[in-house]
């Protein structure tokens, strides 16, 4: 028989060694077997060990190979149950591999029979020619139907010693014969496709950065011309000076500089030179952050010298 997903429940925790559901071994050490005899079926050094064993609940079309809680099943599409997927439909087209590392990492009952089960077996690798590989992964893809391989533990680690490349759409059809779709690259965290956005192209964010660092500079340059002309203009008007007409002398009279313009005129000159300099130290920091986080030789550049995408 079967167990329900219900009962199952993966603890936290698990002991080093858990021989739960198996009796050979404790049954061995109560009877008084020796040392020796003990330590043949213990597993230390990697010897030969009894532990809880899956009991795998085999198709009649399925070819099983099997060690221990290792198994490599030859057949056609199963995700679960004998009637479960594209093989249970007694579709043609639908061979299977399924490479499975510890089935039901939940403690074993060694009376009771297993099918698989992809969420609650250890490790496994499914190589399928026709699967709906989404669904049985519970990923939030829509492939139907399609050939597909499947990868799933705890942890996955790719190790290439030179490199590795995720590609898509090496031909135009699909495994089916049908047209291949663009579905591209998805790097989906915690199984949430909510937040999914679309990856940033590093050599256009470059050049969008320095389109508005363009703009950046041309704003200070307006800025520095009109700083420098405003500031010739509070000079003249500082030590303006007019003809007039004396009440005492006839005739016209030449004015004095305002008395409350020229030390306002000074001040003025004084703020607009402080601005002045300080335009100038904006446009070097543009160019050092051009160069900071644009040029790719410096350790702070935003393009990865590594990893690229499309």
């Amino acid at each position: 028989m079967s167990r329900s997903l219900e009962s199952r429940q993966t603890p936290t925790t698990v002991p080093a060694v858990n021989n739960q559901g198996l009796d050979t071994l404790s049954s061995a050490i109560s009877n008084g077997a020796s040392g020796q005899e003990v330590l043949r079926i213990a597993g230390l050094n990697n010897e030969r060990m009894l532990e809880p064993t899956a009991k795998y609940i085999r198709a009649a079309g399925e070819k099983v190979l099997q060690h221990g809680n290792l198994s490599i099943v030859l057949g056609r599409d199963r995700p679960g149950a004998r009637n479960s997927g594209y093989g249970g439909r007694g579709h043609t087209g639908a061979g299977t591999i399924d490479m499975v590392a510890g089935r039901q990492c939940s403690p074993v009952e060694s009376t009771l029979n297993y099918d698989p089960n992809i969420e609650q077996d250890a490790a496994r690798i499914y190589i399928s020619q026709k699967t709906d590989i989404d669904t049985n992964f519970n990923t939030p893809g829509d492939s139907v139907a399609k050939s597909g391989i499947g990868f799933k533990a705890d942890a996955i680690r790719i190790v290439g010693r030179e490199s590795i490349m995720l590609v898509t759409r090496t031909e135009d059809t699909n495994s089916r014969g049908g047209s291949a779709g663009h579905g591209g690259i998805q790097l989906v965290a915690n199984n949430n496709v909510t937040s999914l956005q679309p990856m940033v192209k590093g050599y256009n964010l470059v050049k969008m950065v320095q389109d508005m660092d363009e703009r950046i500079k041309e704003i200070h340059t307006n800025l520095l011309n009109f700083m420098k002309d405003q500031n010739s203009f509070n000079l003249k008007v500082m030590g303006h000076s007019h003809q007039g007409v004396g009440g005492a002398i006839p005739g016209p009279v030449q004015t004095i500089p305002s008395v409350e313009l020229v030390p306002a005129g000074v001040q003025s000159t004084l703020n607009l030179m402080e601005g002045i300099i300080e335009n100038f130290k904006q446009r070097i920091n543009l160019e050092l952050f051009e160069f900071k986080y644009l040029s790719g030789a410096h350790s702070s550049a935003i393009n990865s010298k590594y990893n690229k995408v499309n």
